[in-house]
């Protein structure tokens, strides 16, 4: 019975370490492969990347879902935008999104993020440095961020820390605060990511709009906790839809990475050796009563 079970537990092994896509690994340790092949923001306004709401309604602004849109950039990497007004000024905006140690509360499908390293930048900036792990589509990842926030020009930019190894192949991104007239702050988001090769091609662009989508309709429920707008949920709990949803990617992921990885008839080999760790050889001899060898 244990060797008919091996090549049964050899399989499911197999699965479960596929289907966690975490076998690439982070490591502090070494070095990523390059130091940046996407280009970095800089602290500016919106509109030197060409963010603008014209011909969007303010009451879509002020919605609470962030007006998003998705782009392809030079060297086909993409480009996901987030704009949204906020009903806080900005500095209970930026309390929390630099409140890094509390995005697995805050942030939907952030499991950690850990500071490990701050800094001084010229002109009042502040230099933080997290890893982060995150889960999106069924697909688990860990990186390392630099974050720079500047207050005096409203904005933080943040990019890999390429003196470590990340899971993710380049991403680079870009906050905006813009103070409005009314006592209402508009939130721009922007981030480039260039998703590892590994990833099935029709995953990679559901991780970019699960991230996009998740982007600033957070800091717009965080800022209505702060200024006791809502009160404060406690939590809600995946609905069945969503299990269901995240099983089967999931599932796709295992079963891309097994077509592409596992010999096609793995299993009748394996089937194979436990026919014959099973199976007895039996020899008859005249009238002679069985022998098992």
């Amino acid at each position: 019975a244990a060797h008919g079970m091996r090549p049964f537990c050899a399989v499911c092994c197999l699965i479960a370490t596929l289907s966690g896509v975490h076998a690439r690994g982070a490591d502090a340790s070494r070095p990523h492969p390059h130091g940046g092949e996407l280009a970095r923001y800089q602290a500016q306004a919106p509109s030197a990347y060409g963010l603008s709401v014209d011909g969007v309604p303010l009451e879509k602004l002020r919605s609470g879902k962030p007006v998003l849109r998705m782009t392809t950039v030079a060297g086909g990497f993409k480009r996901s935008v987030s704009i949204q007004d906020v009903n806080a000024p900005p500095s209970v905006v930026w309390g929390r999104i630099m409140d890094l140690p509390k995005y697995p509360q805050m942030v939907e499908g952030c499991v950690e993020c850990e500071p490990y390293r701050t800094e001084k930048g010229s002109g009042g900036a502040q230099v933080v440095y997290s890893r982060y792990k995150i889960r999106a589509a069924g697909m688990t990842m860990e990186y390392f961020m630099k974050h720079i926030y500047e207050p005096k020009k409203q904005c933080m930019t943040f990019h890999l820390d390429y003196d470590r190894f990340s899971e993710l192949s380049d991403t680079v991104g870009y906050w905006y605060v813009e103070k409005l007239d009314d006592g209402w702050c508009r939130v721009y988001y922007s981030t480039d990511s260039q998703v590892p090769g590994w990833v099935p091609g029709f995953m990679k662009d559901q991780i970019v709009n699960l991230a996009a989508k998740r982007s600033t309709s957070w800091v717009d429920v965080e800022c209505k906790k702060a200024m006791g707008i809502t009160k404060p949920k406690t939590g809600d709990a995946p609905t069945p839809l969503g299990r269901l949803g995240n099983l089967i990617a999931r599932a796709a992921v295992a079963g891309y990475l097994l077509r592409r990885m596992v010999p096609h008839d793995l299993l009748t080999r394996l089937w194979d050796i436990d026919v014959e760790l099973r199976s007895p050889i039996v020899l008859r001899v005249g009238g002679a009563k069985a022998q098992t060898k």
